[in-house]
C-alpha cells in the first residue's frame, strides 16, 4: 500500500509517455524499414550494444558516487547494477540471478529504509527506477510471448504475432537501461551542515 500511495502522490506520471512515444517511433521507422530496421536483426544488434552500455554507465556512476559519498543509496544502486549487468552478460538462462538479487535488494530496502532516504525521497530517482521496471516488464511480456497469446485470444488467430515484436522488446529494454542510468543522477543529496 505504501507504493500505491507513493505512486498517487509523488510518481512523475508523464514519464509513462516516454515508452509510448519511443514505441511509436520504433513502429514508424520499422514499418518504413528506415535504416534497415524492418524485420531484420539490424535494430536488435544495435540495441544489444546500446543497452549494456547504459547498464555499465549506471554501474560506474553508482559505484563512483558511492566511493565519493559513502551513501548507502549509491551502494544499493551499484549492487542493483551488478545484478542487472550479470543478467545481461550471462544471457536469458541467468534471469534467476537477477530475480534473487531483486529479492535481496527488496529485503534490504525494507529493513534499511532509513539508509536509502536519499534514493526514495527523490521523486525523480524513484520514478526513474519505477519506469525502468515498467520498461523491463513490458519487454519481457513481448519476449515471453504473452502479448502474442493475448492477441491470439482477442483475434481467434493463432498465426498472429505482433509486428516488429523484437524491435519493440529491444527498444523497451534499452529504454529501461536509460532510466536506470538516469537514476543515480537524480538522487537528492543535501550538502553537509557548515559547508
Amino acid at each position: 500500500m505504501v507504493i500505491l500511495s507513493w505512486v498517487r502522490r509523488d510518481f512523475v506520471r508523464w514519464l509513462l509517455l516516454v515508452p509510448v512515444v519511443s514505441s511509436s517511433i520504433v513502429y514508424v521507422v520499422s514499418t518504413r524499414d528506415g535504416r534497415g530496421w524492418g524485420d531484420s536483426d539490424t535494430f536488435k544488434a544495435l540495441m544489444e550494444v546500446v543497452h549494456p552500455v547504459f547498464i555499465v554507465g549506471f554501474l560506474l556512476v553508482s559505484v563512483q558516487s558511492w566511493r565519493v559519498t559513502r551513501d548507502a543509496a549509491y551502494g544499493f544502486l551499484g549492487v542493483l547494477g551488478i545484478f542487472v549487468l550479470s543478467r545481461e552478460l550471462l544471457g536469458q538462462g541467468s534471469s534467476v540471478v537477477l530475480y534473487v538479487g531483486l529479492v535481496f535488494l527488496t529485503v534490504y530496502a525494507r529493513r534499511n529504509g532509513d539508509k536509502l532516504t536519499h534514493l526514495f525521497t527523490s521523486r525523480w530517482a524513484a520514478s526513474f527506477l519505477l519506469m525502468c521496471l515498467v520498461c523491463y516488464a513490458s519487454s519481457q511480456l513481448l519476449d515471453r510471448g504473452v502479448v502474442k497469446r493475448i492477441g491470439w485470444l482477442l483475434l481467434w488467430d493463432t498465426s498472429w504475432k505482433p509486428p516488429f515484436a523484437s524491435n519493440f522488446e529491444e527498444a523497451l529494454e534499452a529504454l529501461g537501461g536509460l532510466f536506470l542510468l538516469l537514476t543515480p543522477f537524480a538522487v537528492v543529496r543535501k550538502a553537509p551542515m557548515g559547508s
